[in-house]
């Protein structure tokens, strides 16, 4: 029955769009969509009541890292005399930092050194809010990212090109002050929607937010030692490894020294995929910011050829993996499987507790990937504002509108993605 409402809505939204561009009337078709808009929040609440904790998200408290904790005691607490304003720079990053590093909560995203890479690589306007109690400390922030586009539209993201974001705060109520004040940033400045990517879900009094929840995180806690996790690993993926290990692969793990190698395979990757690349210039900024002692690139040589990378990020005891790529041409050798052992032993010597596989669909082919190595699924809620009788957007590969686009990619030179791919992907959150 949802589905077929939104399905619905989403045609009438279609044929609003439609009949405002020829001159024609769209009243009618507005009031039905205002009917079907209340009949989609009224099974979504009815939902949120009964939802129970999908049994393949549910982890112990023990395997959960600190990104995913909520003090249920702050929940209550009040935020009078808070005042949010927009900042821009200068003495108040360092002071944005010390909050983020105070915060076990916090994600590496949070720092404001992402905030210098997403304006001077992409050119977006950035939305920093920070709460300041009564002495005009710090006491909550909310970093987000404008994007303008014709092809994708006009809307903000807390924050785009990452997993993580949304507000960081002391407690719950100024959570909400942040977000109020990100809502009227977005009116201002006629942003057609606001998506926030928090890893905890709303308390019901403060969610009047469209939700999706089709996104999970795939995380592994780690043992000890690397001859432990070799132990807890199936037969099948050690096998698998134990196969990679009989060609001539080679990894190596550095800085920008690594930058042509890792771009190079990462080019192939996407335009095979049919997804536009990032520019160089983007992973030289992350590998040359504050942050870098946190990054590492990864190469998989095979006679002394590239055959996969990766980008790492490690912050509060977890290792990221937010970008891998492998070429189609060494799939044979299993090479896949020798850069993730080899990486998650690089993550132990580092004592990491945690290694961050990235987000996934439920039951999907990366899913199925992570799963293998004994990562569990964390739920991530995905927030939307929306104005009156608009539908939750869709930027995504799973929209059939971009299948077409998809397929004519597949068949680009790689030079070429190259060349006009980052000015595409720049407005794909």
């Amino acid at each position: 029955m949802l589905s077929e409402l939104l399905d619905k809505k989403g045609s009438l939204s279609r044929q609003i769009g439609e009949a405002k561009r020829s001159g024609q009337a769209f009243e009618d078709l507005l009031d039905e969509m205002k009917q079907v808009s209340k009949q989609i929040k009224a099974i979504q609440s009815k939902e949120k009541v009964s939802r129970k904790p999908d049994s393949r998200v549910a982890t112990e408290a023990n395997n959960k890292p600190a990104l995913f904790d909520l003090d249920d005691s702050q929940q209550d607490a009040s935020c009078s005399n808070v005042v949010v304003k927009l900042v821009e720079g200068g003495h108040i990053a360092s002071l944005w930092d010390q909050y983020v590093s105070s915060k076990p909560n916090a994600s590496i995203y949070h720092f404001w050194a992402f905030k210098v890479v997403v304006t001077e690589a992409f050119g977006h306007n950035a939305v920093y809010l920070a709460a300041f109690d009564a002495e005009g400390s710090i006491c909550g922030i909310l970093p987000a990212v404008e994007l303008d586009s014709r092809l994708f539209g006009h809307f903000m993201v807390s924050l785009p090109f990452f997993t993580y974001g949304a507000a960081l705060a002391d407690n719950t109520k100024i959570e909400r002050c942040l977000y109020t004040a990100l809502f009227e940033q977005a009116t201002q400045r006629k942003a057609e929607h606001v998506e926030l990517r928090c890893v905890t879900a709303w308390p019901e009094t403060q969610n009047d937010c469209s939700e999706k929840l089709s996104k999970v995180s795939m995380i592994r806690a780690l043992p000890d030692s690397a001859e432990t996790l070799w132990a807890d690993l199936g037969t099948k993926v050690r096998a698998q490894i134990k196969k990679a290990q009989r060609y001539s692969l080679r990894i190596k793990f550095g800085k920008s020294e690594l930058l042509d190698d890792f771009y190079h395979v990462f080019s192939v990757n996407m335009r095979d995929l049919g997804t536009p690349v990032y520019s160089k210039q983007f992973f030289a900024r992350l590998i040359e910011s504050e942050l870098k002692e946190k990054m590492h690139i990864g190469i998989v040589y095979c006679d002394a050829k590239p055959v996969a990378c990766c980008f790492l990020m490690g912050h509060q005891k977890m290792m990221e993996i937010p970008w891998a790529s492998a070429l189609q041409s060494a799939n044979h050798m299993n090479v896949n499987m020798y850069m993730y052992w080899e990486v998650l032993k690089k993550t132990l010597q580092e004592g990491h507790r945690f290694f961050d596989f990235g987000r996934s669909s439920v039951d999907g082919s990366t899913y199925r990937f992570k799963k293998q190595w004994g990562a569990q699924a964390h739920q991530l809620y995905w927030y939307y504002w929306l104005p009156e009788d608009t539908v939750m957007p869709e930027l995504n590969p799973n929209n059939p509108k971009y299948q077409l686009l998809i397929s004519v990619w597949k068949k680009l030179p790689v030079w070429f993605t190259q060349l006009i791919g980052p000015p595409i992907v720049k407005y794909l959150p």
